[in-house]
């Protein structure tokens, strides 16, 4: 299996840049739209948080996006550093 060269992009950076950013949506206005703390939601968004399963359903929603694209968007970063580590 070929390995990833460059670090795949976090869902939280995902949400920043494809979403956040493109609508104009403040940090607080989204974890309002979420349900979540804006600490929690600024933790996700760099890299400190990983998705939930909870979170991903609630992105769904929103979004109208499905709640698997973003636990596969993690369960690849996770494997990524997973493999920096060795």
């Amino acid at each position: 299996m070929k390995m990833m060269q460059r670090e795949p992009t976090h869902p939280g950076v995902f949400l920043e840049e494809d979403y956040l950013k493109p609508l104009g949506l403040s940090h607080a206005t989204m974890a309002k739209l979420l349900g979540i703390e804006e600490a929690t939601l600024e933790a996700f968004i760099h890299k400190e948080l990983s998705v939930s399963k909870e979170l991903a359903m609630r992105l769904e929603h929103l979004f109208n996006t499905e709640w698997e694209f973003w636990m596969n968007t993690q369960r690849t970063y996770d494997r990524w550093i997973e493999n920096q580590m060795h």
